[in-house]
């Protein structure tokens, strides 16, 4: 059963090619909120001081859930109240994959008077909501994306302004994003192995070894994975790299890298977290590789924002949601919790949770490099750059 509510990397050139609907939407504003007019309940919380450790450009509270959850759990209590009597109980979900029905019955099983309508958008997700504001049509509630994926919605002031540090986030946890993104989840590049047929290389230049030959695969639409590469060592050593690949043979552009993969035909993918249980495959990090916060919010658009931010709260830090995910594999391929979780969380993760997780994290500690609200839009230029060299 395929429980994921994966959300995978949206690169720039997929999130900017919804900009071309921004003209339907003349009725959107910077200024506009739909969560201003939710407010803590009691007033705002005084937050405690967070046991800080720094992942490369993400804190971790290791307090977090000792010091803050507590406040945070009253809010969601005082948000379900609301969200209860926000259109008739219905919260609306669009994301890249519909969310499942075990995602929701155990949503569910704490917030039963709630109906969640949900639609998987893939590529077309941006376009949908900023299409649906522009007809007037019943929008998703949830908003959610990176830094890069969700820019056109960003720069077009479609993320409610909800003061998140009020309900009880640390505010350590909104140095990367904007304040009204709650972070909830990582990704990032990862060499995806098939470990009975050959090694990974610590470097992108290392697949350039004759060794290789043949055996690397990219997907035509995840250039993204040469992008650390190039916000690290520029957009012309990044091209070259790309070039040299790609002349040398061993890497090829695949739209189907997992059978390959898995039957050790093409034993090394570049792409993201692992979905494949096959035990003989792993995922490593790589220098210069591009590990990023992916963050959900409010739609200014919304009809129930109250629910919008219970689910975005449930879903990013609720600690039994969060352990079912670490150690049940039926919620094995949804994403990496947010980094700035303590340890002890992801030290309980097993299966393709503690390989996805475990790989993600040795990248954060190895100095992988971490799209911010300063450099997003370097990054959209560097994903496009690498997408013209890699598919012309």
């Amino acid at each position: 059963m395929d429980t994921r509510i994966t959300r995978t990397t949206r690169t720039a050139f997929i999130a900017l090619a919804a900009v071309g609907m921004l003209a339907l939407s003349s009725c959107s504003s910077g200024g506009a909120s739909a969560g201003a007019e939710i407010e803590p309940t009691g007033g705002a919380v005084d937050l405690a001081a967070c046991d800080a450790v720094e992942l490369g450009a993400i804190t971790r509270c290791e307090n977090f859930y000792d010091d803050f959850w507590p406040a945070i759990d009253e809010q969601m209590d005082g948000l379900y109240e609301e969200a209860k009597e926000a259109d008739g109980g219905k919260l609306v979900i669009w994301d890249w994959y519909e969310l499942s029905p075990d995602v929701i019955a155990q949503f569910n099983s704490r917030y039963p008077d709630l109906k969640i309508e949900t639609r998987g958008l893939t590529y077309n997700l941006s376009s949908a909501i900023i299409s649906a504001k522009a007809t007037g049509s019943r929008n998703t509630d949830v908003i959610s994306g990176s830094l890069v994926s969700a820019a056109a919605m960003t720069d077009e002031g479609y993320w409610a302004d909800v003061d998140w540090t009020q309900f009880g986030v640390p505010k350590e946890y909104f140095t990367i994003g904007a304040p009204e993104m709650l972070p909830d989840s990582v990704n990032g590049s990862l060499m995806q192995v098939n470990t009975d047929k050959i090694e990974a290389p610590d470097t992108l230049e290392g697949l350039l070894d004759p060794m290789y030959a043949g055996r690397v695969s990219v997907a035509s639409y995840n250039a993204n994975v040469f992008a650390g590469y190039g916000m690290e060592n520029g957009e012309e050593a990044m091209t070259g790299l790309i070039g040299d690949l790609l002349s040398s043979g061993n890497l090829q552009v695949l739209e189907d890298q997992d059978s390959p993969l898995s039957s050790g035909d093409v034993p090394l993918a570049l792409g993201q977290t692992l979905f494949n249980p096959n035990p003989s495959l792993s995922v490593s990090p790589y220098e210069d590789s591009g590990v990023f916060a992916q963050f959900s919010g409010v739609n200014v658009d919304a009809k129930n924002p109250a629910g919008a931010m219970l689910w975005a709260l449930w879903n990013a830090y609720d600690p039994d949601w969060l352990e079912l995910r670490m150690t049940d594999e039926n919620y094995s391929t949804t994403q990496v919790p947010y980094a700035g979780l303590p340890t002890s969380l992801f030290d309980s993760a097993t299966g393709l949770m503690k390989t996805n997780a475990d790989a993600l994290l040795a990248g954060l500690e190895g100095g992988a490099i971490t799209e911010t609200a300063d450099t997003r839009d370097d990054w959209i230029a560097m994903i496009n750059a690498a997408d013209a060299a890699l598919n012309g």
